[in-house]
């Protein structure tokens, strides 16, 4: 394609409008589809009265399973060429990562659906088998949609720029889209609404499906080829080369950490809404933080890359991850008081959401470093693992936050939305609801913290970064890369 086209809308750019708002589009949908099961997952088993601690364990069993389809469909992404299944080929299409994608998407939706559809009537024992197979289904569809979305970050574009536009707008476009809709999504399960949990997720999972489509046909990949290496390697993909690049990559690793520490400790979420109904005396209240910060939220995105470029990507992440958790540390000393709470929760979200985009950035980083140290297009399994990391943190934070509340003298639920608990008057005794604003507030601010201090660690240069790109597209050789790099690495 022409570096001249009409449709792009800067010079060099790879990728044209139309391409890049059909890729928008799809994260949009694969977002709000993990965020409807992400937001009411823990809620729907709590009002489904499972016992918390078996939930628990069920959820930390599954993801021993979950860690191994995740490394192996990593493995055959990076190594099998899905478009010369012949069986598949009018699916599947052309690219390396997108037929992946036009082959397995719809799998995401269904099995969620299937997930919400958990008869409330089922014996005890019932529920949590329904839980574990559908929860490790809903695991696996996703992983098969995030990987081969994620991993187009490496192959649309070898334009560092235009890659830095494209995650800094999918993540200002995810936060516009999934800040309103989780609005509407409490609004409708609340009391004063009283729509069935169930209802909401299953009619939002079609909604989120359309949206996927036009991915799946809207989009090609210009940066397939990985130049610079030795070209009968170019082809051989084997299992110990898929471990020797993620041993390689030792920044990816520094990343992951950070990011299971971060979000598996921020058990807020999982218990969001009931500290919201039993500590502030509405399930709604917690919105009004929320709606106050999504413009400056939206704004403040909107510059990270601005920040980064002026002060480098780790000062950033560094800088708002400290404020990060010092707010969280304020609003747990401070005690479940709302207008505190709501101004801190404000304040926070402003650099939490700089930070998140931040890195972003730097997880494409770390795959052009591991392409560059072995020579192998390893972006399937960098981002297979990023996938299992975020879904193992959900799951952590969830099963953390459930754990610890089934320690206290926490009544067991049933009930279908708040509606349905307000009318049934279930009170919960004092003790529960210390451990609950633990659970909200002090298990965050911790990992927050932890999650900050990994990332000292991480000394990858974003000049030597630009430079590992460029020789792994081609555009200068090896032994250019190597006299210009800052350090040995």
């Amino acid at each position: 394609m022409a570096k001249n086209d009409k449709h792009q809308s800067q010079i060099g750019w790879r990728t044209t409008k139309r391409e890049r708002f059909s890729y928008f589009l799809g994260e949009i949908g694969r977002i709000c589809e993990a965020n409807v099961f992400i937001m009411f997952m823990s809620v729907f088993l709590i009002f489904q009265g499972i016992d918390l601690a078996a939930v628990a364990g069920v959820m930390l069993a599954v993801k021993i399973i979950d860690a191994f389809d995740d490394v192996v469909f990593g493995y055959f992404v990076d190594k099998w060429k899905v478009t010369e299944w012949k069986a598949f080929k009018k699916i599947t299409g052309e690219g390396k990562y997108l037929p992946w994608f036009r082959l397995t998407f719809f799998l995401f939706p269904v099995f969620t659906i299937i997930f919400f559809l958990m008869p409330i009537s089922l014996p005890m024992q019932g529920k949590l088998l329904w839980f574990a197979v559908l929860y490790l289904l809903y695991d696996l569809s996703y992983t098969l949609v995030e990987v081969p979305m994620n991993s187009l970050m490496v192959t649309l574009t070898d334009n560092l720029d235009e890659r830095n536009f494209i995650i800094q707008t999918k993540t200002i476009l995810g936060g516009a889209i999934v800040l309103p809709i989780s609005i509407i999504w409490l609004a409708l399960v609340s009391e004063y609404v009283g729509i069935p949990i169930k209802t909401v997720a299953i009619a939002s999972s079609f909604i989120f499906f359309m949206l996927m489509l036009p991915l799946t046909r809207g989009v090609r990949e210009h940066n397939i080829i990985l130049a610079n290496i030795d070209e009968k390697e170019a082809g051989h993909y084997s299992f110990k080369d898929m471990f020797n690049a993620v041993k390689t990559n030792k920044y990816l690793l520094i990343l992951l950490i950070s990011n299971v520490l971060i979000n598996g400790l921020a058990t807020g979420s999982a218990v969001g809404l009931f500290a919201s109904y039993y500590l502030f005396g509405s399930s709604l209240i917690l919105i009004i933080p929320i709606g106050i910060s999504f413009v400056p939220v939206i704004i403040a995105q909107a510059q990270t890359a601005k920040l980064t470029q002026k002060f480098g990507k780790m000062r950033v992440i560094l800088t708002t991850g400290m404020i990060g958790a010092l707010i969280y540390s304020m609003i747990f000393f401070a005690g479940p008081n709302i207008i505190f709470a709501s101004a801190l929760l404000v304040l926070q979200a402003l650099p939490g959401n700089v930070s998140n985009v931040a890195k972003g950035f730097i997880l494409p980083d770390t795959i052009e470093y591991a392409r560059y140290k072995t020579g192998k297009n390893c972006s399937g399994i960098s981002f297979a693992l990023n996938s299992f990391i975020t879904k193992l943190s959900a799951s952590l934070s969830a099963s953390l936050g459930l754990f610890l509340l089934g320690l206290s003298s926490w009544v067991n639920i049933t009930a279908t939305d708040f509606a349905d608990l307000k009318a049934q008057g279930i009170v919960q005794p004092q003790s529960a609801l210390n451990v609950l604003w633990i659970v909200f507030a002090l298990v965050r601010a911790i990992g927050t913290l932890l999650g900050v201090a990994v990332m000292f660690f991480y000394t990858l240069k974003d000049k030597d970064v630009e430079l590992m790109t460029k020789c792994n597209a081609g555009e200068i050789t090896r032994a250019e890369c190597t006299v210009q790099l800052s350090r040995q690495y």
